[in-house]
């Protein structure tokens, strides 16, 4: 397992440009229902060199892994790898989702609902990478 976290993520922003993906469960504000630390800072999962998605906007406590071409669920039989793509899949519940890309950050920053993406490459700065592959 590369991920796991209880938390609502949804889709941010796509560059269709840049073919960059970013799904982040959003921070809460002192004054909002539900805060505590645990809610202090955004999570982002950006994926570069996007090749497929097939996920909903919003989504909630996800397990997120690469699978290998190899082992392709029934919806991607007939995708090839293309240079150095893997698939990553996301679980919710009983429900599987795809992404094909080169590769995905996991960060956390405190940025109060800035996007912070439309710079030159969405080359965000976080506060602290949790994982990158």
């Amino acid at each position: 397992m590369i991920y796991l976290s209880d938390r609502n993520f949804r889709i941010w922003a796509y560059t269709v440009s840049h073919y960059s993906l970013l799904l982040r469960s959003p921070l809460l504000l002192p004054d909002e229902d539900g805060y505590s630390d645990r809610y202090s800072y955004n999570i982002d999962l950006e994926f570069w060199a996007v090749e497929y998605i097939s996920i909903p906007t919003s989504i909630s406590s996800i397990a997120l892994k690469e699978i290998n071409f190899t082992d392709l669920p029934e919806e991607l039989i007939g995708v090839k790898q293309v240079g150095e793509n893997k698939i990553f899949e996301i679980t919710s519940g009983s429900r599987k989702y795809y992404i094909i890309a080169a590769g995905c950050l996991i960060g956390k920053n405190r940025w109060e609902r800035e996007d912070r993406i439309f710079n030159a490459n969405l080359n965000l700065e976080h506060d602290e990478i949790l994982r990158t592959f």
